[in-house]
């Protein structure tokens, strides 16, 4: 029982430490999945706080887990655990059983995927030892005196939350995605060989003499007098699905430029999901830096979800000098976390990003093209 007491003191709060530090090095990420929940069970109205949850909840996990493995008010660490396990164990399995539309549940960040499912049994499994720590609460030897336990977790709380407030105003120290740098985008958009796609049973609906009837791909009707009516499409297994699949890019008049981006030698695109949401403060910056590249015969685009009103209002409140293309939101709030952020692309391959406080410096930007002769 000592061993099982220990072993099982060091799964939860690892566990924890783990969970907590990938979510806490990216709470913009967290926050969005925290946004696509709430969406999905019409709290519509707690969207503006999904920020605050993130660093809430990414915190208070982290913390747990440095209590556990450094023995710091144990007890009341066992507790919080529990309660935090309880509420996750049941939110997790409500969510697996009703479908929300969110595959992912984000409980390790972008660094291990996990299903619904699987996220609801690891859970269970977490459970058990969670059970068996809080037990033994009362077994565990406290690692500081009475007054420097309390000390030391002041401590702990002012350098989990003071990480993650630097965290939400910096890009990622560690980026799990697949447009971290290094990367080339249509790499990480192939199948490989061998690779099964996604099996689909397409049921096809033809009507003739005003009855409407289904068929099977192999049995559509090619006699005179059926007419087309609808297509429907049932996953019957899911394949694989490359870690980008989503990255199209398109011009404001709806001409696809996917292509042209990741051919270009070099190209310098500002990463903006939302222009209303985009903080505008470095915009005079960023002009000089696009400006700059611009003379230099380089290309400096704009990648947004925003309609065309928005991008015209943008444009005239901050006179931005540069083309601006279309994507989807989801694939440019993974491609960096910032609104704005710089990506720089070379044929197609990531070769750095920066945060709208932290953009760089002219040197920087020569530093990073210094094998192209102007």
């Amino acid at each position: 029982m000592t061993l099982l007491k220990i072993i099982s003191k060091w799964i939860v709060g690892l566990v924890f430490v783990f969970s907590g530090f990938v979510k806490c090095i990216d709470p913009l990420g967290t926050a969005y999945k925290i946004n696509d929940y709430l969406l999905a069970f019409g709290l519509d109205g707690l969207v503006e706080y999904a920020l605050f949850l993130s660093i809430l909840m990414c915190g208070i996990e982290l913390l747990i887990g440095l209590m556990l493995i450094t023995n710091t008010l144990i007890r009341i660490a066992a507790w919080i655990t529990l309660v935090f396990m309880a509420f996750y164990t049941f939110l997790t399995f409500m969510i697996a059983v009703v479908n929300t539309g969110v595959t992912d549940c984000g409980c390790f960040g972008d660094a291990i995927k996990l299903t619904n499912w699987e996220t609801f049994i690891k859970n269970v499994f977490l459970m058990i030892f969670t059970l068996i720590l809080f037990a033994n609460r009362k077994n565990y030897g406290e690692l500081f005196a009475p007054i420097i336990r309390w000390l030391f977790l002041l401590l702990l709380v002012f350098l989990v939350f003071g990480f993650e407030i630097w965290s939400v105003n910096r890009l990622p120290i560690i980026d799990f995605r697949p447009y971290k740098i290094g990367n080339n985008i249509r790499e990480q958009s192939e199948m490989p060989p061998g690779a099964n796609p996604d099996v689909y049973e397409q049921t096809f609906y033809y009507r003739k003499d005003g009855k409407t009837k289904a068929f099977s791909i192999d049995n559509i009707p090619t006699t005179p007098g059926w007419e087309f009516v609808d297509r429907k499409d049932k996953l019957i297994s899911k394949g694989y699905e490359p870690p980008i699949h989503d990255f199209y890019v398109f011009d404001l008049a709806g001409y696809e430029k996917t292509d042209h981006i990741l051919d270009s030698r070099y190209i310098f695109i500002l990463v903006a999901y939302d222009l209303n949401k985009a903080d505008v403060a470095y915009q005079e910056e960023i002009n000089a830096i696009a400006e700059h590249l611009m003379m230099r015969g380089y290309e400096f685009a704009c990648f947004t979800a925003s309609s065309d009103e928005e991008i015209y209002e943008y444009q005239s409140l901050t006179n931005a000098p540069y083309s601006f293309y279309r994507m989807d939101p989801i694939p440019l709030k993974t491609i960096i976390r910032a609104n704005p952020g710089l990506l720089l692309l070379r044929k197609g391959t990531v070769m750095n990003k920066w945060h709208y406080r932290g953009l760089p410096t002219y040197e920087e930007i020569d530093i990073e093209i210094q094998d192209v002769k102007y």
